[in-house]
């Protein structure tokens, strides 16, 4: 089964909130580095589908 845009989108948000409490916990940048490439990841295909719809109305 396959995650759908938004799922992953909202796995990208829970990646930067564990990042987040990580940089708090640890101290280092490292884990919120790491949990923000992985939101910017995880929501580039909700942005493709985004943009694929806003292409369809405008092709009509």
């Amino acid at each position: 089964m396959r995650p759908t845009p938004l799922q992953l989108y909202f796995l990208g948000l829970a990646a930067i909130v564990t990042g987040a409490w990580g940089m708090d916990a640890s101290g280092s940048m490292w884990p919120m580095a790491c949990g923000a490439s992985t939101g910017m990841m995880c929501t580039a295909p909700l942005v493709r589908q985004l943009l694929e719809r806003w292409r369809a109305r405008r092709a009509r």
